[in-house]
């Protein structure tokens, strides 16, 4: 009778009692996609995608532990229960949602090609990267894209990393990299010597999702609920757009 009379009260006042509190989610990222998330001058876990993270937990009342993972490990080792959630800046796949449940979109960003300038291209297409080099990270969507409408007239470039692609374009080992527009920002603005711009227009949503995603292991609708919950909290009460203004001149949601 008594734990009736507790329900009822936490009805009545709208206690919020979550079901991780007191516990401890294990987090992954990747760590090589500034600003969303990197590995800072402490040695420790940082960016949007940590500090958004880190935001949820307190939501949670629980503790986030933040590891960095390579990215194509996350899926795997997530499905193996190393961890419990990942967040990093993953879109959605079909073949991503057989391994993973994915949260509703935590922030969005447009794709597109990033160049050089006075490369003498103008619009994207298969006619007019002919023989070009066209870089971007291994395991990707973007890789997917590049392989699914350039591989029969570029010559496709797939590194580890996304900035490693971005400095491939730097250095002239591509001519092109198919990227997110927000990670491209740092460079585009801070290198001096060889300074980048976008090429064409962005890639439709439909073609490229600019959506973004948590994924927890496959079942667990629990944990993915309250996630979603908890994702519309800090959009209401403030702490999104804070993080947000932290790394971008607006708000990415």
């Amino acid at each position: 009778m008594i734990f009736r009379y507790i329900a009822l009260i936490v009805i009545i006042l709208g206690i919020n009692l979550s079901t991780w509190a007191g516990e401890r989610l294990r987090v992954a990222t990747e760590g090589a996609f500034s600003p969303f998330n990197y590995v800072d001058e402490q040695g420790q876990p940082a960016g949007f995608d940590v500090d958004i993270a880190k935001a949820l937990c307190e939501v949670l009342k629980t503790e986030c532990e933040v590891i960095i993972v390579p990215w194509e490990q996350l899926l795997p080792r997530l499905g193996a229960g190393d961890f419990d959630m990942i967040v990093a800046s993953m879109a959605e796949t079909p073949e991503r949602l057989r391994l993973a449940e994915f949260t509703d979109a935590y922030y969005q960003s447009p794709q597109a090609f990033i160049g050089r300038p006075n490369s003498g291209i103008s619009q994207v297409t298969p006619a007019t990267v002919r023989g070009k080099v066209l870089a971007t990270q291994r395991g990707t969507i973007y890789s997917d894209y590049l392989n699914k409408h350039y591989r029969d007239s570029a010559v496709i470039k797939l590194t580890d990393t996304l900035s490693a692609a971005l400095e491939a374009l730097v250095k002239g080992e591509a001519d092109l990299v198919l990227a997110d527009v927000l990670i491209s920002l740092p460079y585009i603005r801070t290198t001096i010597e060889q300074p980048l711009e976008i090429v064409g227009e962005p890639i439709p949503d439909n073609e490229l999702s600019a959506h973004c995603h948590i994924q927890v292991r496959k079942g667990n609708l629990k944990l993915r609920d309250e996630l979603n919950r908890a994702l519309r909290e800090i959009k209401d009460n403030g702490a999104y757009s804070r993080i947000s203004g932290k790394y971008f001149p607006f708000d990415i949601r």
